[in-house]
């Protein structure tokens, strides 16, 4: 492909040569000219007279160009802008203004239906004045790489809102219809049409569709009469010209996030055959090296909330490549595989596939991506096997992958036997179940390394899923929270060891189930690392519920895996890692709804842990009343803090789980217009956490709240004055026999010359309560309680942003009317 792109930007070069030294032809008609065509494409005049566009045409102003459905062209402007546009596509340039002496530009252009990829010139990067028309608003972009799909579908034919996505580059702003929105950051788009537009993470499934209806077809070659060869361009100027001259001649370079791009059908065979990129880790016994999970035996009820019937368990393999395009191989439990050999791709890449598994035909999914990566997920269906996944590629350095600076993002793809996706499209992992998974906020896999090398963990990862859906006596919500470390594995190299937990509330009347589990990653390789790829893009990780938790203090068994998911790195989202917290214990406060025996109680309490940077870890608890050990995560279970807002823990022993909401932004705010607690609040961290019955504790909680932030000296309050703080509670409703979450606006008003204020939380869950508060003695703190009307009791304490010491309040509340009782937290700012 390289070979022909650039022939066509040396006949394209001439052309924008003439529209860059003769402005005035430029200004009055020619607007550009076509650097690609693959028929049919099609331009109409004013009058609508036809016409159709070669390969260096010019572009006129104000002449409609159509394509077919096998149409594609692409247009380049003598600023270096650039318009890719799709099949069944019509778009007119209105106006197009340059100024090579000066460096200005300006661009008008109308789109009325298809898809459209715009890459910024100098009119969208001097001045941001490029405007483009649609159906669905006015798109203003601003030094970007936009994708605009107005009538498009997955690769499955599914299809899609109108939307447009930022690829890259400041902004692209859309007006006109509904409120404005404005998005600025890489990987997101503006949906649109079917109600306010709003702004969402933009699906894997989107971007791999949209990538496909701008590839070209196989036989195309771009309007070009003679095809060019290797030998072309290296005749050619191209090497020495590229970098110097015209700006049509650079490509923008355009990072993306790692698409999932789906193969057709059609196209699998003669790729199958095609031996291409490099091949995985080969042992010394020959081979390529695989892991094979498969099914194992199990005694029957072992399985916890999201259990499946199929229990699988990891063992090692080689396949060899036969001359027919094929692999085949045993695994140690003596399964035969047959499976289609496929190549390496450079972005991961999704496809159907059947293979054979002890000569039963399975048929499933397959990815593969660099350095020979590859993950078959085959099933028979109701016959056996059920499910068997085959994991090879060539590992890559776990300490090397894992940075102490950034957070790395990885995406991942949905299990074969549960695949569960949020409204967005984002999978819902390491669960076989999740109530209203439409409605939920799921996370990445989100993974940071370490700076103490000299210790067997080599970094830390977390992810998080979280459903509250409706209210009061009608609503359900349920979480699962995935922690654990890379850790020196007993037959060497690094892998993710790491455990679940959760909870789940089908209805608000009966009581919520919790469970827990273990989840690792697979490599392809005994005793290598097992980030897989060219450089660590790819992790393959499975997980699988435990038993019933009991009074007692065993450990309940792990039977084997049961959700298999395979991660791709998304570099568009990696992000800086934050920890001011290190080597100190951030205090706070906590509550929840204690049930044990068909009773709740609803009980409050506070919240310690002490953050390890340099281990990228944290212990602590969370103590309720007079309970000191109603969550502890310590050494029995893990813990990840990435950054002061990333943050989790997790526990296969005792089901307690802990995660900032900032891993799982629900927008449960504002009347579900935000998930931040206050503005400007990002000195201080909340979130959820819960527990299941275990040895001592016989009760469990779901979906209780924690808040920590750094308090101030008693000294450093001010002593004169008044301070107004605005936020939001969230807290936990027990209403007769229902129990669910609500939230409501906290406003206070603190008087620091009598040490007293007043902290009042309204609109929650239909009632309005408060309580007049006194300073603490000798600390940064409140607390006061009211009996008239709502009883409420209230504590908290002020928060410090580092530069003002009373920037913030934080603290708990119970409340009690008659039959109705809740407990919660609160925070606010000045």
């Amino acid at each position: 492909m390289k070979t022909k792109k650039h022939h066509v930007l040396l006949l394209a070069s001439a052309a924008l040569l003439v529209l860059a030294t003769s402005p005035t032809r430029a200004e009055a008609d020619v607007a550009g000219v076509t650097a690609a065509v693959n028929p049919k494409v099609t331009a109409f005049d004013g009058t609508g007279k036809p016409r159709l566009i070669s390969l260096g045409d010019p572009v006129i102003r104000h002449h409609r160009i159509e394509t077919g459905s096998g149409g594609l062209v692409q247009i380049l402007l003598a600023d270096g802008t650039s318009f890719t546009i799709g099949p069944n596509s019509s778009v007119v340039i209105d106006s197009f203004v340059y100024d090579p002496e000066k460096n200005t530009a300006s661009l008008a252009a109308t789109m009325t239906k298809g898809a459209l990829r715009f890459i910024g010139g100098r009119a969208s990067k001097a001045s941001g004045n490029v405007k483009i028309d649609t159906p669905i608003g006015t798109a203003g972009i601003r030094g970007a790489v936009v994708d605009i799909n107005l009538n498009g579908q997955t690769s499955n034919g599914e299809p899609l809102p109108p939307h447009m996505t930022l690829v890259y580059g400041k902004e692209v702003r859309l007006s006109g219809q509904g409120a404005p929105q404005r998005l600025f950051k890489q990987g997101f788009s503006i949906i649109a049409g079917d109600g306010q537009p709003r702004i969402q993470r933009t699906p894997p499934q989107w971007v791999s569709g949209f990538q496909q209806a701008l590839a070209g077809r196989p036989g195309q070659s771009g309007g070009a009469n003679n095809r060019p060869t290797n030998q072309t361009v290296a005749t050619s100027t191209v090497a020495r010209s590229n970098s110097a001259h015209l700006p049509s001649e650079n490509t923008i370079p355009v990072p993306q996030p790692r698409p999932v791009v789906t193969t057709p059908v059609g196209n699998m065979s003669g790729d199958s055959q095609r031996d291409v990129g490099p091949r995985p880790q080969v042992p010394d016994g020959g081979g390529l090296a695989v892991s094979v999970l498969s099914p194992v035996e199990t005694d029957g009820g072992d399985g916890g909330p999201g259990s499946s019937a199929v229990r699988l368990e990891q063992l090692r393999g080689t396949l060899s490549r036969s001359a027919g395009g094929t692999l085949t191989g045993t695994d140690r439990a003596g399964n035969d595989v047959t499976l289609p050999a496929l190549p390496s791709a450079s972005v991961l890449t999704k496809q159907s596939v059947t293979g054979a598994v002890n000569g039963t035909m399975a048929s499933g999914t397959a990815y593969t991506g660099s350095s020979g990566f590859f993950t078959y997920m085959l099933s028979a269906g109701s016959a056996e096997p059920h499910a068997v996944y085959v994991v090879g590629g060539t590992p890559a350095d776990a300490r090397k992958t894992l940075s102490t600076e950034e957070i790395l993002s990885y995406v991942l793809e949905p299990d074969l036997l549960a695949a569960l996706m949020n409204g967005d499209g984002q999978t819902i992992p390491f669960t076989g179940s999740f109530i209203d998974s439409g409605e939920a906020v799921a996370s990445d896999l989100l993974a940071g390394g370490v700076s103490d090398a000299s210790g067997d963990v080599a970094g830390r990862a977390l992810q998080a899923s979280l459903v509250i859906n409706g209210s009061g006596a009608g609503q359900t919500s349920a979480i699962n929270i995935l922690s654990g470390s890379f850790d020196a594995l007993p037959d060497g190299g690094y892998g993710l060891v790491a455990s679940t937990a959760g909870s789940s509330r089908t209805d608000a009347i009966g009581g919520a189930t919790n469970g827990q589990g273990k989840a690792a990653s697979i490599g392809s390789t005994a005793g290598k690392d097992h980030f897989l790829g060219a450089d660590g893009e790819y992790l393959v990780l499975a997980a699988g519920t435990i038993g019933e938790t009991g009074s007692d203090f065993a450990t309940p068994e792990f039977k084997g895996y049961e959700q298999v998911h395979v991660a791709s790195r998304d570099d568009a989202e990696t992000t800086g890692a934050r920890r001011t917290f290190d080597e100190q214990t951030m205090t706070g406060f906590s509550s929840g709804v204690a049930t044990a025996g068909g009773n709740s109680t609803v009980a409050r309490g506070s919240t310690n842990l002490t953050f390890d940077a340099e281990k990228g870890t944290f212990e602590g608890r969370i103590s309720t009343g007079s309970d000191d050990n109603f969550a502890k995560f310590d050494d029995d279970g893990d813990r990840s803090y990435l950054s002061d807002q990333l943050i989790a823990g997790s526990s296969a022993k005792d089901g307690s789980y802990l995660v900032s909401s900032a891993v799982v932004p629900a927008t449960i705010f504002d009347s579900g217009d935000s998930s931040a607690i206050c503005n400007a609040c990002e000195f201080m961290t909340w979130g959820w956490w819960g527990r299941n019955v275990h040895g001592e504790i016989n009760h469990t909680v779901h979906l209780g709240n924690w808040i920590i932030g750094k308090q101030p000296e008693n000294s450093a309050i001010p002593s004169l004055g008044t301070a107004t703080y605005n936020g939001n509670a969230v807290g936990t409703v027990v209403n007769g026999s229902a129990q669910y979450i609500a939230t409501g606006a906290m406003t206070s008003t603190m008087d620091f010359g009598s040490r007293t204020g007043t902290v009042a939380v309204s609109g929650y869950d239909s009632k309005t309560f408060s309580a007049d508060v006194s300073f603490g003695n000798g600390a940064a703190t409140f607390s006061g309680s009211s009996s008239s009307g709502i009883a409420t009791s209230v504590t908290g304490a002020f928060a410090s942003d580092g530069t003002d010491p009373v920037k913030g309040i934080m603290g708990n509340f119970t409340a009690t009317d008659g039959n109705w009782s809740s407990t919660g937290i609160f925070a606010g700012s000045k």
